[in-house]
């Protein structure tokens, strides 16, 4: 796999665009909410994709248009097809993404075009449930999730979230594992104080690095200082934003929903010195239905919505959830970090080289160098939940 693979043009309109759209779309659930998230913005990006090559008209339009998508067919599909390709793992570290289709033994008229379609560019699965049988179903796509993602995520759906007029889920899953490129030793971990609110502090457990080789800057658009903690192999990088204000998380998270990620190419000054990160685990449900269709996705989720190109005829079938389960893990050894989303279809820089000490509210992004992509992103508000 070559490491330069997002700058190629057909695939860096898409990444951007992607990218651009889970950032806004992380904006809008994150807001006014004071907790620990995580939120994978591809996951979702890869399932509307995937939903794509089912729509017509004006519903494949806002795809096209939310997620900045070519026009072209053959240059849609040849990007997807790189970019899941791309996707793979390497021996340094786990990165895996599945798409499986699950239509509804009732939906007599499943187009084999799609099918072939998710399966050649998607790698889909193609399995048939009877959603009459809502209990049989949903056990059987929940324990897919959960050998997808190693056991992370355990439950995506509930039985009284399908039904008889379901005709189709589709899901995307994405797993990672990586272990630090230089490991904390984990004798030097001990509580450290964590400034949750100017009332609040609590005792956490720290991760303590004396003399470890990270790359940061302080970002003025943002007024942060961004922290860099490659992972074995250099392709896959952890940042961590740390608001100059201690408690400025929210405005940080404000100015990220127009955060350009190809700056972090900047942040790339190696030096060694002391790296104080607390370790935490985030698990994280969203429902993204409102938040998908205030980024302009409104046809999708009513009488307008034409998925015809995966059964059905024009309005028969429309999107009644949009549901993302993600889980993120960061200790000595590194992140494992998984994320499924399920659709139910119905009928300027300055570089740093002092101490980093994480110790405050912040936000984070795991990213693909090699495709440019966000992979998961979140922030803490408190290690200790």
């Amino acid at each position: 796999m070559s490491d330069n693979i997002g700058r190629k043009p057909h695939i860096s309109s898409i990444v951007e665009g992607s990218t651009r759209f889970g950032t806004r779309l992380f904006s809008e659930i994150s807001k006014d909410q004071e907790v620990n998230t995580v939120f994978s913005g591809f996951s979702v990006s890869a399932l509307l994709s995937l939903a794509s090559l089912g729509a017509k008209e004006n519903t494949l339009k806002q795809i096209k248009e939310a997620l900045q998508l070519p026009n072209e067919p053959e240059t849609l599909k040849s990007a997807f097809y790189d970019i899941n390709s791309a996707t793979k793992s390497d021996e340094r570290i786990t990165l895996e993404t599945a798409n499986p289709v699950f239509p509804s033994v009732g939906l007599s008229d499943f187009k084999e075009d799609f099918s072939k379609e998710a399966e050649k560019i998607f790698g889909s699965q193609i399995s048939a449930l009877d959603y009459s049988k809502k209990l049989e179903a949903s056990e059987a796509i929940n324990a897919w999730v959960e050998k997808s993602t190693k056991g992370c995520i355990r439950e995506l759906l509930d039985a009284d979230s399908l039904g008889e007029d379901t005709r189709a889920v589709l899901v995307n899953s994405i797993y990672f594992k990586g272990s630090w490129s230089t490991k904390f030793d984990s004798s030097l971990t001990e509580d450290k104080d964590f400034h949750v609110t100017p009332d609040k502090i609590v005792k956490v457990p720290t991760m303590h690095a004396p003399k470890i080789r990270f790359a940061s800057s302080f970002n003025d658009d943002l007024n942060a200082t961004i922290l860099a903690l490659p992972y074995e192999g250099e392709r896959m990088t952890m940042y961590f934003l740390l608001p100059k204000e201690p408690f400025g998380l929210s405005e940080l998270e404000q100015k990220l929903a127009s955060f350009n990620p190809s700056l972090l190419d900047k942040v790339n000054n190696s030096v060694q010195g002391l790296v104080q990160i607390p370790k935490f685990k985030i698990e994280s449900l969203h429902d993204l239905g409102d938040a998908v269709g205030s980024l302009g996705l409104t046809d999708l989720f009513g009488e307008g919505c034409d998925l015809s190109g995966i059964g059905g005829q024009p309005g028969e079938l429309s999107v009644s959830k949009v549901i993302q389960k993600a889980c993120l893990e960061v200790n000595e050894e590194g992140s494992e970090a998984s994320a499924s989303t399920g659709l139910l279809i119905m009928m300027r820089s300055v570089f740093v080289s002092g101490p980093m000490v994480v110790d405050h509210p912040f936000a984070f992004m795991i990213r693909d160098k090699a495709t440019g992509m966000i992979l998961f992103q979140g922030k803490v508000v408190d290690p200790s939940l």
